[in-house]
């Protein structure tokens, strides 16, 4: 059983969220304490209705809205090796939401003696802080779940269908299009140019001020090393509509995936004879999705920047 809740735990969870997102999940949040304690009234908070201090409760809505806006915000800044999005999982993620709850609690505190409440000592901190845990705990646990599990099924069922679609292309011969054409790739100088068939080009990958081309030579994996930045190469193959930059720092080939993983953060990319595997943006994911099962429905969709 405990292998099991390990296992779980260590699943793969996003994290990386736009600003905007962490506002509106951290309002809701605010929102939504301010509702349960005005309507379900816990640990005295109907006294204030009572004394005609209702906006005590907003204001506690206010702190977990402050708090959880500041912790989504200034601790990945403060500590991005950490929160890095390929490194977050499922743990991490209940880890992050109890560390809301605590950080809540103890905000809580603090307001609570701020506007005068009495019984607010230093005896009475434990207590604030599982009063949050009681209100909190649960739902990020059903919350986690709920949202993994959702994007489990999410993946799993759109990685089945391109699958199905890179093997079905596999056996498919496009006469308008020649497998043996070479793509150039020259250095930022000029200087250094290498010529690769397309047919055994499998992904170009930013590494600094370099590049690094992988691709096949009887069927033995290879790679060049140019210094170039991967934004002037894909301007440079532009017109290359079977390059896809994937990711920031990937440029693929999309006819030499070999097949395509997914999880709750997204999709990767398995290339033949690699030891690792591509990512896939969240940005560029629809339209790699649309690009690989719809690929007779006319031009391909230009992939996002």
């Amino acid at each position: 059983m405990f292998s099991k809740i390990r296992a779980f735990l260590r699943q793969p969870f996003p994290f990386e969220i736009s600003l905007g997102w962490r506002f509106a999940s951290a309002f809701i949040a605010g929102l939504f304490v301010s509702i349960f304690l005005m309507v379900f009234k816990p640990f005295g908070s109907g006294d204030y209705v009572l004394q005609g201090r209702a906006w005590i409760l907003w204001g506690y809505g206010f702190v977990t809205f402050f708090v959880i806006l500041v912790n989504t915000i200034v601790w990945p800044a403060v500590f991005p090796g950490f929160f890095h999005d390929a490194k977050w999982n499922v743990g991490k993620g209940i880890g992050f939401q109890l560390g809301h709850i605590l950080s809540i609690g103890a905000a809580n505190f603090l307001f609570a003696a701020l506007v005068g409440r009495r019984d607010v000592t230093l005896s009475a901190v434990p207590a604030f802080l599982w009063q949050a845990l009681a209100v909190g705990l649960f739902l990020v646990v059903i919350g986690v779940f709920s949202v993994q599990k959702y994007l489990l099924n999410k993946f799993a069922e759109s990685t089945r269908r391109i699958n199905e679609e890179l093997a079905s292309s596999r056996n498919r011969i496009d006469a308008a299009e020649s497998r043996s054409e070479a793509v150039g790739f020259s250095s930022e100088s000029g200087k250094e140019k290498v010529e690769i068939l397309r047919r055994d080009l499998l992904f170009v990958k930013s590494v600094d001020n370099y590049v690094e081309i992988y691709w096949t030579d009887k069927d033995q994996l290879k790679k060049t090393i140019l210094r170039s930045s991967l934004t002037r190469l894909e301007r440079d193959l532009k017109d290359r509509a079977f390059l896809f930059k994937c990711h920031r720092a990937y440029l693929v080939n999309i006819p030499n995936i070999s097949r395509v993983a997914g999880n709750s953060q997204g999709y990767q990319l398995i290339f033949k004879g690699v030891e690792f595997a591509v990512p896939v943006s969240r940005k560029t994911s629809k339209d790699l999705f649309k690009l690989i099962t719809k690929p007779r429905a006319g031009r391909s969709p230009q992939p996002s920047a």
